[in-house]
């Protein structure tokens, strides 16, 4: 699944080609997403300037003029894929193509659980978005409420990472990665933790979060930037998906759990 530094890369790349320009025409195909277009919304995006190309959590949000938006979620399997007109070759699992005059942006999702909807003005953006916590690479940080709202739930610290009503943006890949370089185990239930170590686990995620957007995010299935680049973050795994870790040149094992139905990799000798 495409987390906050895949959906970054995706946006940065689009904000690049795709601000200023008319959107011609929008076609969508006949099956089914998790949130659809329908066509009404078409006729209301067709003919128009996009302002602004923005993220929230991991969501891409196009302003488009006229107060009209459109929301794009990649869900687990989805990507934007660009193209010049006449490079263009339909794909299977190619659901909606944005027409420019030279180009084309394509919402391809062989798994079909993301998001391509339509929200008429802001206020429905706001409304959308009220009940998500805090973005840490967006948003100035509240230690003070991020803390108050950890100690009152009584979850597991790796369920509060990837509860979006806390923190938003972290998928099971970066909690598992951030819980490492903080040091802090999975199990421990968020009540428990101190004010200092919540600062630092925050920390640790902001950390995480900018060194995989620095090397273009994490490719392992199927993620690619809109032109076809692979992320290369997976290669700086240190305990996802690995069975040890080498930490200060002594080499600890890593044990996998199953929490809420995720996998989660962490070295009960270091996170404590």
């Amino acid at each position: 699944m495409p987390e906050l530094p895949e959906v970054e890369t995706t946006i940065r790349y689009l904000k690049s080609k795709v601000k200023g320009k008319k959107i011609i025409s929008i076609n969508r195909s006949q099956k089914k997403l998790r949130k659809n277009l329908n066509f009404k919304d078409l006729e209301q995006i067709s003919q128009k300037k996009i302002i602004s190309v923005e993220r929230f959590a991991k969501y891409i949000i196009i302003g488009l003029e006229n107060d009209n938006y459109v929301i794009i979620h990649l869900g687990m399997s989805g990507r934007l894929k660009f193209y010049l007109n006449e490079n263009y070759k339909k794909e299977k699992h190619d659901h909606v193509v944005l027409q420019f005059n030279k180009f084309k942006i394509i919402y391809n999702d062989p798994r079909r659980f993301g998001m391509f909807f339509r929200l008429k003005d802001s206020k429905e953006v706001k409304f959308f978005f009220n009940n998500y916590g805090t973005d840490l690479l967006t948003n100035k940080v509240n230690l003070d409420e991020v803390y108050n709202k950890f100690i009152k739930k009584k979850i597991s610290l790796k369920q509060a990472l990837l509860d979006q009503s806390l923190i938003v943006g972290i998928g099971n890949i970066y909690a598992n990665e951030a819980l490492f370089h903080s040091k802090l185990n999975p199990q421990r239930l968020t009540y428990t933790l101190k004010k200092a170590e919540i600062s630092k686990l925050l920390s640790s995620c902001k950390f995480v979060l900018k060194l995989s957007l620095k090397n273009g995010g994490s490719s392992i299935n199927d993620y690619k930037s809109p032109d076809g680049t692979l992320g290369s973050f997976q290669s700086l795994f240190k305990v996802y998906q690995k069975k040890h870790v080498i930490y200060k040149k002594k080499t600890y094992k890593i044990k996998k759990i199953i929490q809420n139905g995720r996998s989660t990799f962490f070295s009960p000798a270091l996170q404590k």
